[in-house]
């Protein structure tokens, strides 16, 4: 295995993971929303689960095209399309941190 074989795996490899791990952040704010009676909160994380699962569909769909096209195909290509694919991916993850860390400390200064 050469080096950009290692990279393009590596990052095929992190895309579908960051959204798993995206998809359990927001699974995590909606039962921390539920059990703090807040509805408002527990939609937006319902929401935002149906987006993930939504982005890995259409990762799994651009890869698997990508996949059987008969088009002259090197290592900056697959580079694009893996990082065209994998980005939003990756920015979503951000965003469900971010989204978590809100969650928090609205429900800990609720609480309070």
């Amino acid at each position: 295995m050469t080096f950009i074989q290692l990279i393009i795996l590596t990052i095929a490899i992190s895309g579908p993971t960051a959204v798993f791990i995206g998809f359990g952040l927001v699974t995590r704010c909606f039962f921390r929303s539920c059990r703090a009676k807040n509805t408002k909160f527990a939609v937006i994380s319902v929401l935002a689960a149906l987006a993930f699962i939504a982005l890995l569909s259409i990762i799994i769909i651009v890869w698997f095209i990508y996949g059987v096209a008969h088009t002259g195909k090197d290592a900056t290509t697959d580079l694009i399309v893996l990082s065209s694919t994998v980005t939003p991916a990756w920015f979503g993850v951000f965003a469900a941190w971010r989204f978590s860390r809100y969650l928090k400390t609205r429900l800990d200064s609720d609480l309070q």
